[in-house]
């Protein structure tokens, strides 16, 4: 028996980039040990798998709303064209300035950095490509990976939190226990998100044993210890958002446990309101101190002054955009000279504002793209049978970091934007068998009408 597969070199390339890939900008070796590793993976699958029928997703139509994105960021354009464009009347009153015809410009105003931002994505694609193939490792070793990558980082954050040292980036958040992450923040939502994956992988492995569950034996009290394990890793990461969204997450896993619970659609569009409500409130007039509703310490540094800059931001460089990767150059054209100080801003802590500012009606087009793929989907998963909690974790996972994204950048680091990844296949992906062989192993063509009660194809 070998174990030099592709399917375990899968999963010894996703502890790396659990691992290394904790952060948005720190760590650039680190990064691109993982650029090169996971464009090696892609070429790996793609040439293995040249006459294989890999699993149908149906993301076709959002990966080509993001070619189109990145395409458009490097077309030369005329200087009469290129400066008509919003945002670039400053640029090309500096070639005047210097007395030299402006050249032909591109879209973005900073070609290289947007060519290194897409390079960033690279790790995410080579687990989603990965993940698609024939030979893709087992559902449940794949999450006890990124389960058991989690549980150690709580330990790790625990002993940063205590000794305060141990960090695993030289910019990090001091005094906190971010484990393998630069940002707490982002330990939260992996957390929250291995939280979420191993609670369907446990339903399902409970389910399996077909037995009555007894928490008092050794093997459930280990399991039971891992998800509290997990759960007190949020709690403690600092991340009110992460806190607050333990909530659905809770919720989603105790639904997922009871499938026989049904309630008309009216009243869940209801709860989901008043679970939104809710947690506008809290930000607005709870006792937690947040820096979205008031001004931080430092002036100029709070999400609230984000947001504002921000929106100066894009309605300058609306609908065009200014270019991916732009953003960190960019605000520091809209900072007050004033209050500037040691402290620097590196993305806007809204993820969807930071696209639309550097993307414009691009971005938005692909972000409508992924979502009017995964609305009708977890919509189908939760209001049909119920049949399978891997799929439903996956989606929890997905939504969990849509919204933590209005708030932060957790999607900008390549571990958590590679388990968002694998969460977009295991959403389509179907269940395997008790003994731990999936379905699709014979044939992917035959995938939907395995589970054709679980899948659909947009």
């Amino acid at each position: 028996m070998t174990y030099l597969t592709r399917a375990n070199a899968v999963l010894a390339y996703l502890a790396l980039v659990l691992l290394l890939g904790g952060a948005s900008a720190a760590g650039f070796n680190g990064n691109v040990l993982l650029q090169l590793l996971g464009a090696g993976l892609i070429g790996w699958t793609l040439w293995s798998d040249g006459r294989a029928s890999p699993l149908h997703t149906g993301l076709r139509p959002f990966f080509l709303t993001l070619a189109v994105l990145a395409a458009v960021q490097f077309i030369p354009l005329p200087p009469g064209l290129w400066g008509h464009l919003p945002g670039r009347a400053a640029v090309l009153a500096g070639f005047d300035t210097l007395g030299v015809p402006a050249p032909w410009l591109t879209l973005s105003l900073a070609p290289w950095h947007s060519l290194a931002s897409f390079a960033w994505w690279i790790p995410a694609g080579a687990l989603f490509v990965a993940m698609r193939a024939a030979d893709a490792p087992p559902i449940r070793h794949v999450v006890w990976m990124i389960v058991g990558v989690a549980a150690v980082s709580v330990a790790f954050g625990a002993v940063q939190a205590g000794a305060g040292s141990a960090y695993f980036y030289a910019i990090t958040n001091e005094g906190e226990g971010p484990g393998f992450f630069a940002n707490s923040n982002h330990q939260g939502s992996f957390l929250l998100a291995a939280l979420a994956l191993y609670g369907g992988w446990l339903i399902t492995h409970l389910r399996a044993s077909g037995r009555k569950v007894n928490w008092f034996t050794g093997e459930r009290m280990v399991q039971g210890g891992i998800a509290l394990l997990l759960l007190f890793g949020v709690a403690v990461s600092g991340s009110l958002a992460c806190v607050l969204l333990l909530v659905p997450v809770l919720g989603g896993l105790f639904f997922a446990a009871r499938p026989d619970l049904r309630f008309p659609v009216p009243v869940v569009l209801a709860a989901l309101l008043l679970v939104i409500a809710g947690f506008a409130a809290f930000l607005v007039f709870g006792p937690a101190a947040n820096d979205l509703t008031t001004k931080g310490v430092v002036a100029g540094i709070s999400r609230q002054e984000f947001l504002v800059t921000g929106s100066r931001i894009l309605r300058d460089f609306a609908p065009t955009g200014s270019g991916v990767g732009t953003f960190l150059e960019l605000y520091r054209w809209y900072e007050d000279p004033a209050i500037v100080s040691t402290v620097f801003v590196n993305h806007a802590h809204d993820d969807l504002l930071e696209l639309l500012i550097e993307t414009g009606i691009f971005g938005l087009v692909a972000a409508a793209a992924f979502l009017l793929w995964y609305g009708p989907r977890a919509w189908s998963l939760w209001s049909g049978p119920r049949r399978n909690p891997i799929q439903l974790a996956a989606s929890m996972v997905i939504g969990v970091e849509l919204v933590h994204s209005l708030v932060d950048y957790p999607l900008r680091t390549a571990a958590m934007s590679s388990v968002m990844a694998i969460a977009c296949v295991l959403l389509v992906r179907p269940a395997e068998s008790a003994n731990g062989s999936s379905r699709r192993r014979s044939s992917y063509r035959q995938s939907g009408q395995d589970a054709a009660h679980d899948m659909i194809r947009i």
